[in-house]
């Protein structure tokens, strides 16, 4: 248990440096935050697979998780 919570909490912060420098969080298509994100990453039996969207330049722009279904 205390495993996954330092996990979760390893990837919401580093979930929030990546939201501070600009790139937009998506999860199953909609907005989300860096706790919906972790915890749900955390909990979920199913895996979370992420797409990270660039520009032109190679910058990632948005970051998008979606569940991997089996």
């Amino acid at each position: 248990m205390e495993r996954k919570k330092k996990a979760q909490k390893k990837m919401k912060t580093d979930l929030c440096r990546t939201l501070k420098q600009g790139t937009l969080l998506y999860m199953d298509g909609r907005l989300a935050t860096p706790s919906q994100i972790s915890a749900a990453m955390v909990k979920e039996q199913s895996g979370y697979m992420a797409d990270y969207v660039t520009d032109d330049d190679g910058n990632i722009y948005e970051i998008r998780y979606d569940r991997i279904s089996n």
